[in-house]
């Protein structure tokens, strides 16, 4: 596995456990390439989840409120 595939990897995987427990964050992508790999009901409601990049949901700070 190359170096650049272990790094997205190991981000992947804390990003799952940061933000996993979100009440808003109906789904995580498992593709490591992914621009947008969260999906969030957070604005749209639970029947149309907006997909969002890691950066917008760390933002939003929710994951926090558990």
């Amino acid at each position: 596995m190359s170096e650049l595939v272990r790094l997205k990897t190991d981000l992947h995987r804390l990003t799952v456990e940061l933000i996993g427990s979100c009440k808003y964050c109906s789904m995580i992508s498992s593709n490591i390439d992914y621009k947008t790999p969260i999906y969030c009901t957070k604005f749209t409601g639970p029947v149309h989840p907006t997909c969002v990049d890691v950066a917008t949901c760390l933002a939003c700070q929710e994951y926090k409120n558990r």
